[in-house]
């Protein structure tokens, strides 16, 4: 670029103080929180996101419930998209806050698909686990619900994340098998009981294929 390196540095170190991008302990750099946020918020108008919403309104209609996307970054799993139901009831999420990972269905999907050590490792360093009556605290409980988890391919929150809540999660891959997204639902365990939930699973899939066309072409 032909361009002296103390500029290049000077420029790192300014937009690194402006959060667009940040240092990581490799000696790289990576986007930043404000890079991020600029991303999420564009792709609420990309071209295909009226077919997207379709999608989801449907899948919401026939669960009657909300739908919501979430997408993995790095070791964090970010809140995208939603279509709400009509129900008094809602967790309050916008576009771009996290998701916690060791007690909402998504975010349990997301930590299955990492090594079991470093899944593990993310869920001990996770300084105040309780979050609900049944969430998980144990190490060797965590594990075996990422075991399970893997073999059914979808996670279940069983008022996990909030008390009287439960919620699933399915996963949206790319082509090489890595996590793109999860798409989830929740809803009131007096309206919806986890059994009833666990039936819905196909509808949650076929709309999470529909929308790996949507999302990734």
């Amino acid at each position: 670029m032909d361009i002296p390196s103390p500029t290049i540095y000077r420029w790192l170190d300014a937009l690194c103080e402006e959060r667009f991008i940040a240092a990581h302990p490799s000696g790289y750099y990576v986007p930043g929180e404000r890079f991020r946020d600029m991303t999420l918020n564009s792709m609420q108008y990309e071209p295909n996101v009226t077919v997207r919403r379709s999608i989801l309104r449907n899948l919401s209609e026939n669960l009657k419930e909300t739908v919501s996307l979430a997408v993995p970054q790095g070791t964090k799993l970010i809140y995208f998209d939603r279509l709400e139901s009509h129900w008094p009831f809602q967790v309050n999420l916008k576009v771009g806050d996290f998701l916690p990972l060791h007690c909402c269905a998504s975010g349990k999907l997301y930590l299955s698909t990492l090594e079991t050590d470093a899944a593990l490792g993310v869920f001990e360093r996770i300084a105040s686990k309780d979050s609900a009556r049944n969430t998980i605290t144990q190490v060797e409980e965590f594990r075996a619900e990422l075991d399970q988890i893997r073999k059914v391919g979808y996670a279940i929150d069983n008022e996990e994340w909030f008390d009287d809540m439960v919620g699933a999660s399915v996963p949206i891959l790319s082509d090489s098998g890595a996590l793109a997204a999860c798409l989830s639902t929740h809803a009131l365990v007096t309206r919806k009981p986890i059994q009833v939930l666990k039936d819905e699973i196909p509808l949650m899939l076929k709309a999470a294929s529909d929308l790996r066309t949507n999302l990734l072409g």
